[in-house]
């Protein structure tokens, strides 16, 4: 019995739902849908300097080393201050499981992350070479490594890109209702309802030292050889549902 009215009630609530979203004349549902491709023309860049040091100063001693060298010479890639953010640094207890398997301290590890903003793709190599010298990468134990955490390839008018995918969603949700409309000798009516809208894009590639996938949409695609980390394009896409009249001929 219960079973029963449960499905009552949400037969009933699915009735009003539609009978709010849809009108009670005769009308039509479309989904217009657009992309817009263009190149990006800037990169975020996430950079994470780590060092494990005996000592907690050590450890922070030597990030602060890291970092500084790195800001020191982002002028040579066209990087001003207004391009960097930099995160707090956090010293903490380095732990790790010793040969009987039990969790014990051993040293203390510092962090610091930085966030940069390249303007000019062409200095992309260049800075991403720099970058990783500052850290030497050495592989001794309890030495500092600078990683590439994160890049993504971006553009400035993402915005604009962004408007432009809307707009022709709009128009392709204009064109599927006439043309579907004509197909079965009506036409197509005012705008009942606009029901939603979205509007995204896809770029960015993985986060490691070799950086050798770029990743797009959450697809693998070939290694590219090395220096090379451009992507063809920026994605945006954008979809929107509308509710048309429809009218008899």
């Amino acid at each position: 019995m219960m079973l029963k009215s449960l499905l009552l009630l949400v037969l009933c609530t699915s009735s009003v739902m539609t009978a709010t979203s849809l009108p009670d004349n005769r009308h039509i549902v479309v989904k217009g849908e657009a992309v817009v491709r263009t190149a990006p023309d800037m990169a975020n860049i996430t950079l994470e300097f780590e060092s494990v040091k005996a000592e907690s100063l050590q450890a922070k001693q030597q990030v602060d080393t890291q970092v500084n060298k790195l800001l020191a010479g982002l002028s040579n890639f066209s990087i001003d201050e207004k391009s960097i953010s930099t995160g707090r640094i956090f010293v903490e207890p380095n732990m790790r499981y010793d040969e009987n398997d039990n969790l014990a301290k051993d040293g203390f590890r510092a962090t610091r992350k930085l966030k940069v903003s390249l303007k000019q793709l062409s200095l992309l190599d260049g800075f991403l070479n720099f970058a990783l010298k500052v850290g030497v990468n050495q592989i001794e134990h309890k030495v500092g490594v600078n990683q590439i955490e994160q890049i993504q390839l971006l553009s400035t008018k993402a915005s604009d890109y962004e408007q432009v995918a809307l707009n022709k969603a709009v128009v392709n949700a204009k064109q599927q209702g006439s043309s579907l409309a004509s197909a079965f000798e009506a036409k197509l009516g005012r705008v009942y309802s606009i029901q939603s809208q979205e509007v995204g894009s896809h770029f960015g590639y993985g986060s490691n030292n070799n950086i050798e996938q770029i990743m797009v949409t959450g697809s693998r695609i070939n290694a590219v050889p090395e220096g090379k980390y451009l992507q063809e394009s920026i994605t945006f896409r954008a979809s929107v549902n509308v509710v048309f009249d429809l009218l008899l001929e």
